[in-house]
């Protein structure tokens, strides 16, 4: 009796502890299989870059809700599972390659871009986005606040720049398309009275080669370059506008926060930055006989002498 007892009690003991390695493996199958938490906002971009990754985490910072980063190698062809997976209502993209994945999302999924130049060009109805170059309006309203004297104001960029960005739609500027580097250089030796070059940001356009005679030809006949990047203003060019990656970040999480609150994500307009940074020249306002304000130069981010 004692023998059958203890058969039985073994039997009943090996029994339970097979249910229980099953009903473990079966959870853990689960875990790994399962994303770690739902998110209804996904952050797509290039994650390895430290900047990005910065914005993200800005972005992040401003919803009430669960994010989940995904880096574009995660996620290439396969984003509408990994969106269906999680549930998410809003993608938000990060960079060129970044927006060029989300755009093949079915059209259900709202897609918030940013860090891009100008915005994508898509016959999506579900998107909208922070891009980061300023419209030409903003160079002007600097220029006619700080340099009223300037009269005629020259726009140069690709067609596709000045269409985005305004500069042909501004009767109080020149608008100057061109296709390439050389056509570029070769536009700017021929164009008239000028009293300010605006350029547009196109890296086809302004490579090294280029921007050396833009330099040349700016101080040859006078006429200063309203640049793109500090980096523009520290060669040469009387001051550049350049986005806030801290107001941009903020602008995408309230586009974001509006979707999630509702909002149909092609009723909000797409922006430019909210703020800039001003990145000034007084070398090259002196070499050309132009007074910078005091004004100016508490607004600059910084001032290269």
């Amino acid at each position: 009796m004692f023998t059958n007892y203890f058969s039985h009690t073994c039997y009943r003991a090996f029994i339970h502890s097979q249910t229980l390695r099953t009903v473990l493996l079966l959870w853990a199958l689960f875990v790994v299989s399962s994303p770690a938490c739902a998110a209804k906002v996904l952050i797509l971009g290039d994650m390895k870059y430290p900047f990005v990754a910065n914005v993200a985490n800005d972005i992040r910072s401003t919803l009430k809700t669960e994010v989940n980063d995904y880096s574009i190698g995660e996620v290439k062809g396969q984003l509408n599972t990994i969106v269906e997976r999680e549930n998410a209502q809003v993608v938000v993209a990060l960079g060129v390659d970044a927006v060029a994945e989300a755009l093949r999302l079915p059209p259900d999924i709202s897609v918030v871009y940013g860090l891009v130049v100008t915005p994508p060009r898509s016959s999506r109805t579900n998107l909208t986005g922070v891009y980061m170059s300023p419209p030409v309006s903003e160079y002007l309203s600097t220029v006619r606040r700080y340099f009223p004297a300037m009269g005629t104001i020259s726009v140069i960029g690709s067609p596709a720049m000045v269409k985005s960005l305004g500069g042909g739609a501004n009767t109080q500027v020149t608008s100057y398309q061109v296709n390439s580097s050389s056509d570029l250089v070769n536009t700017v030796g021929r164009l008239g009275a000028s009293n300010a070059l605006i350029l547009l940001p196109d890296v086809n356009l302004l490579t090294t080669s280029a921007m050396e005679n833009l330099y040349a030809f700016s101080f040859r006949r006078n006429i200063p370059l309203l640049g793109i990047s500090e980096g523009n203003v520290k060669q040469g060019a009387l001051f550049a506008l350049v986005f806030d990656a801290k107001t941009i970040s903020w602008q995408i999480g309230e586009k974001v926060q509006n979707i999630l609150n509702g909002y149909d994500a092609g009723e909000i307009p797409s922006s430019p930055p909210g703020k800039y940074n001003l990145f000034l020249n007084t070398n090259t306002a002196r070499k050309m006989g132009l007074k910078v304000p005091d004004e100016l130069l508490r607004k600059a981010r910084r001032v290269y002498q």
